[in-house]
């Protein structure tokens, strides 16, 4: 056994060590909660013992192992029969194969998710050994531990992790790069576009890419090491609306999938346009989403109005808000176009065509109830029918231009107050004029019967009265 093994043997911890090899399991002992250390920095805690018992006498941080003590490491810790424990949990990116290497006087162990990958576990004096393997990490976040016991003598031990580069090795493509974010300047019509860091330990570089919305080919911009750049090209009109992703590349060729393809609209648009008409107060509320684009400056609310002859669109006004109510509109029955424009802080607004656009998102078609009733009473004329009175109902109006649907006759006995129908009925569109006739089947007892006629339209509003007329039933 050598020197300084014995001398381990001596010592009752270190000789379990010694003798238990590679069997010995230390259970985990939690790090001071006081101490918070940086992404991807270890947790290093000091053990007055090899057996990683008790209380930590220290623990603090440290960003790389590569540690040589003569003496006591820390004030409270011995020269011989320490342990110094590292831990840290990061994110692997897309993992891959990576090399592990460790040296060191005496004891190291090296775990990966609890997992034991390096055992160099027995004293060696003051020269250290050194040990390498090569494994596939998988992708996201795993924890590394680095074990570290010192019997006696001088303590040296240094840790190292690092992917494995070469394109025979490494055939895992990066993760896609995320957190995309894109910035329009109206001034200078270009775009920046800004990524977050990758977590790829072997990234070589980035690559951004553009295309125009409704185009499926995509045009390199720029391969950059940096984490944002702003799009040479110029917008050449300020409503041209582009997407960006961008490409991971690491250092064995390896590229990834793009990032989630992100869209810049240099002049924010309406993506819908909904409205509501109220029968009381006769206005229509029109809504739609708010843009909460940087560039965006206000909306302009238009109308599609009658001016002398010619259907053009009008301008209401404007707002920065999301919502518009109108003035009274008329309830007539007819469809009504609304259309919200928005213009950015260059001063660019979206186009507006003469024409309507039902495909349009930020055009409405509204149509409104319709209120107004048949202006005109139908002729009624009274005669008599097998079994009771005759009653006719007709109307002069021309086929082309009549405002109603069908007739109804109403009948009351004579010195009462209380209506029932007699016919509701469509009228024949082939006859002209319009005519609705009902027999009205009444006992024969001479008693006075009373009728009156109107025309309704699709919309349930009615015409006036017509005249009242009157009939009596002959007693039978």
């Amino acid at each position: 056994m050598h020197l300084k093994s014995l001398a381990a043997a001596r010592t009752g911890g270190a000789l379990s060590a010694v003798v238990l090899g590679s069997l010995l399991v230390a259970a985990p002992q939690a790090a001071a909660a006081d101490v918070t250390c940086s992404s991807n920095v270890y947790t290093r805690t000091f053990y007055k013992n090899t057996s990683f018992s008790g209380s930590p006498v220290k623990t603090d941080c440290d960003s790389t192992i590569s540690q040589s003590w003569s003496g006591s490491p820390v004030s409270g810790l011995p020269s011989n029969n320490f342990g110094v424990r590292w831990s840290v949990t990061r994110d692997f990116g897309s993992g891959g194969p990576f090399t592990f290497t460790a040296s060191a006087t005496d004891g190291v162990r090296v775990y990966l998710d609890g997992v034991r990958k390096i055992d160099l576990w027995q004293g060696t004096g003051d020269t250290a050994r050194s040990k390498s393997v090569n494994l596939t990490v998988p992708s996201g976040k795993h924890t590394l531990r680095v074990d570290y016991v010192n019997w006696t003598g001088a303590a040296k031990v240094t840790y190292a992790y690092m992917p494995r580069t070469s394109a025979t090795y490494d055939k895992t493509k990066p993760l896609a790069p995320t957190g995309v974010k894109t910035a329009y300047n109206t001034t200078t019509r270009k775009t920046t576009v800004s990524w977050s860091a990758s977590k790829e330990m072997d990234l070589a570089s980035y690559s951004l890419y553009r295309r125009p919305v409704g185009s499926s080919t995509w045009t390199a911009v720029t391969t950059t090491t940096a984490r944002s750049h702003t799009d040479p090209l110029v917008n050449p009109d300020d409503r041209t609306p582009y997407y960006y992703e961008v490409r991971a590349k690491d250092k064995a060729g390896n590229t990834s999938s793009g990032s989630t393809d992100t869209i810049v609209r240099p002049l924010p648009v309406v993506t819908s346009l909904t409205g509501t008409y109220d029968k009381a107060t006769g206005k229509v509320t029109l809504k739609w989403p708010l843009n909460t684009e940087p560039q965006f400056d206000h909306y302009t609310v238009l109308s599609n109005d009658n001016v002398d002859g010619s259907y053009v669109w009008v301008p209401l006004g404007t707002t920065q808000g999301n919502t518009w109510t109108t003035g009274p509109v008329t309830a007539d029955g007819e469809t009504r176009h609304y259309r919200v424009l928005v213009t950015n802080d260059g001063g660019t607004t979206t186009y507006n065509p003469s024409r309507l656009d039902s495909t349009a998102t930020n055009e409405l078609w509204l149509d409104i109830p319709d209120g107004i009733a048949p202006a005109y009473a139908p002729d009624l004329t009274l005669g008599s029918c097998a079994g009771g009175i005759k009653a006719t109902a007709t109307d002069y109006t021309p086929a082309p231009i009549r405002d109603f649907f069908g007739f109804e006759i109403e009948r009351r006995e004579a010195g009462t107050n209380t209506w029932s129908v007699a016919l509701h009925k469509a009228y024949d569109p082939r006859l002209d004029p319009a005519e609705a006739t009902v027999c009205d089947p009444l006992p024969a007892d001479g008693r006075t019967y009373e009728y009156r006629a109107r025309t309704y339209d699709t919309a349930g509003n009615y015409s006036p009265y017509s005249e009242i007329r009157a009939m009596t039933v002959p007693v039978g």
